[in-house]
C-alpha cells in the first residue's frame, strides 16, 4: 500500500511541475528569455546598464531586424549585446551607465514607429541588481 501511495504522489508531483511552463505574460519570463550571462557580466565590469524591454503588437522577428539596425545607430547602446526573444516577445541590450534608459527605449520606439509595436521597459539591471523602472 505504501508503494502505491508513493507512486501516486510522485506521479502527481511530476504532472504538476511538468505544467509549470513559462507563459510569457510576466516580467520575469521576458527577462529570462533575453538574459545572457556574458552580457550581464560585461556590463557589470564596465558599469553599464542592461535594459529588458517587452515587445507587444508586432512580429518579433521582423521587429528584431529593425531593432538590430537601430541599435547600431543609437548613441550609448552596444549593438552586439542586443538579445531578442520571439516568445515571449522581448529584447535586452546593454547601454552606457550615463545614458537615460527611457530615452534609449524612446529611440527604439522611433525605429519601430510604423510597425504597430509597443515597447515597455520592464527592468533595468545596474551593478548586478534588477531594478523596476517605475
Amino acid at each position: 500500500m505504501k508503494s502505491i501511495v508513493m507512486l501516486l504522489t510522485t506521479a502527481i508531483a511530476i504532472g504538476v511541475t511538468g505544467r509549470a511552463i513559462a507563459c510569457g505574460a510576466c516580467i520575469e519570463d521576458r527577462v529570462a528569455a533575453t538574459y545572457d550571462h556574458a552580457v550581464i557580466s560585461g556590463a557589470i565590469e564596465r558599469h553599464q546598464q542592461v535594459l529588458f524591454v517587452a515587445l507587444e503588437g508586432a512580429d518579433a522577428i521582423g521587429a528584431g531586424r529593425r531593432l538590430a539596425l537601430a541599435a547600431r545607430r543609437l548613441h550609448g547602446a552596444h549593438a552586439k549585446t542586443l538579445r531578442i526573444s520571439a516568445s515571449p516577445a522581448a529584447f535586452s541590450i546593454a547601454i552606457e551607465g550615463s545614458e537615460s534608459a527611457d530615452q534609449v527605449v524612446a529611440q527604439f520606439r522611433g525605429a519601430l514607429r510604423d510597425s504597430g509595436a509597443e515597447l515597455t521597459l520592464v527592468r533595468i539591471m545596474r551593478d548586478g541588481a534588477l531594478i523596476d523602472p517605475k
